[in-house]
């Protein structure tokens, strides 16, 4: 391009030097002077289209925003493909769901009678003992055991067992306080129910008792085995107040009932039920339930009786289930009471395995244990 507007602008000379020729032909000899006056105007035509080109140089531009496709690649947004790991920690997450299985292990620590668990002499026991609570057990010598007062001569028989012969038992059995008249400041019956005990804050309360019996000889059939418990000795010492008791009553005929006696004597008796066969010959278990419950937001006392018909520690029967709450007889007023059938909510210092009438009867496997309410 540059060699035509070269030519061009040679021709263009030659051409003008062929017009002044022309004007030398008329004589006008001053106007050679503008000549070189073309020449000049060319000059400005020749810079203007090569300062254009440069536009064309801004092409090259163009090719710096082919950069920026490589800065697509940097979408080589495989950091979006680390979030699928991300993804695998929500998999500890079940993991966190398997504690809850650990939860099904809860249901064994029941309140309700466990079959799994046995005393010291492999008996079922249908409470568990309190953390801490009192528990006695008939020991191998029980002719030494302080806390133990059988009252009468006791013998031990080939099988390892107990035998008594006496129409009238009292064996008392204390808690580890042991017992003491004179540590009983008070038998009012509002005051011992306000503090919940009558000599000292661990006597007999929430108890099962339990006793393997075997009747060899009676008087009297519809005599009974008796467990009591929540009083002190029973007589007619201070009115007879310190003989407070709820007794189950396991008939030598089978049947079996409940005894409220507010003080000694004084006794309101629950309906028979019918418990099992005749017991005269053969070993039979028999336990005594009492533990304090709330009734309409006031304390209560449940009564439960059990008995274990083939003696083999394990078949327990309930044959009979009450609740005193307040409304079960009684005249607490002759012991300081505001209200005559109050519910015997306190412990006493003595609990005890009675029976009359029986004049040969063999026992083992004794036991009372503090339990929760």
């Amino acid at each position: 391009m540059t060699r035509n507007r070269l030519l061009a602008s040679l021709c263009g000379a030659l051409l003008a030097l062929s017009a002044s020729g022309c004007n030398a032909d008329t004589g006008s000899g001053d106007s050679a002077t503008p000549e070189p006056a073309p020449p000049s105007t060319e000059q400005p035509q020749v810079p203007s289209t090569p300062e254009t080109t440069p536009p064309e140089t801004t092409t090259p531009e163009t090719t710096p925003p082919e950069t920026t496709p490589p800065e697509t690649t940097p979408p080589e947004t495989t950091p979006p493909e680390t979030t699928p790991p991300e993804t695998t920690p929500p998999e500890t997450t079940p993991p966190e769901t398997t504690p809850p299985v650990i939860v099904t292990p809860e249901p064994t620590p029941d309140p309700t009678p466990s079959p799994a668990k046995v005393d010291r002499f492999g008996v079922t026991m249908l409470y568990p003992t309190k953390s801490g609570g009192e528990t006695w057990a008939l020991s191998d010598n029980p002719t030494s055991d302080p806390r133990f007062d059988p009252q009468n001569t006791i013998t031990r028989n080939a099988d390892g067992s107990w035998k008594m012969k006496s129409n009238q038992v009292r064996m008392g059995v204390t808690t580890s306080t042991g017992y003491s008249a004179a540590k009983i400041p008070t038998y009012d019956r509002d005051v011992l129910a306000s503090r919940g005990y009558m000599q000292s804050p661990n006597d007999w309360k929430n108890v099962e008792m339990t006793g393997f019996v075997k009747l060899n000889a009676t008087s009297d059939t519809t005599d009974n085995f008796d467990w009591y418990a929540r009083g002190g000795k029973h007589n007619d010492k201070n009115s007879g107040c310190e003989g407070s008791s709820y007794k189950a009553g396991l008939h030598y005929d089978g049947r079996a009932r409940w005894q409220k006696e507010t003080w000694h004597v004084s006794y309101e008796q629950a309906p028979y039920k019918p418990a099992t066969s005749a017991l005269k010959g053969r070993w039979v278990g028999f336990k005594a339930v009492m533990r304090n419950t709330t009734v309409n937001g006031k304390e209560a006392v449940r009564l439960e009786m059990y008995v274990n018909e083939n003696a083999d520690k394990v078949t327990w029967k309930k044959v009979d289930d009450r609740v005193d709450a307040g409304d079960w007889g009684g005249d607490a007023q002759h012991c300081g009471g505001s209200t005559g059938p109050m519910p015997i909510t306190w412990g006493g210092p003595i609990a005890t395995f009675r029976w009359d009438s029986a004049s040969d009867a063999d026992f083992k496997w004794l036991s009372v244990r503090e339990i929760q309410p």
